[in-house]
């Protein structure tokens, strides 16, 4: 899960009852945007999602140097060992 601070590792539990939404409505209901509907590994908060379009019309970062940023701040010594989504 990325979220406006850092990225996160996650397990993530969906509710199964039987009148249950599906999993990426019910994940949309929380407020995460998934990066695949066939494949559900990685999710975006939308306050990610609006920190980056900030970003990008105010200061035209792309999305790859506001990953870097979030994974800066996930582990600013080894950044690179933040999982990638």
């Amino acid at each position: 899960v990325v979220d406006k601070s850092s990225v996160h590792s996650l397990i993530i539990r969906y509710c199964k009852c039987p009148n249950a939404c599906t999993p990426d409505k019910q994940l949309f209901a929380i407020g995460m945007f998934l990066t695949s509907f066939s494949r559900l590994k990685s999710a975006f908060m939308f306050s990610v999602l609006d920190g980056f379009l900030l970003n990008n019309l105010e200061c035209g970062t792309s999305a790859m140097n506001y990953y870097s940023k979030l994974r800066r701040m996930t582990s600013s010594i080894f950044p690179h060992s933040v999982s990638v989504c």
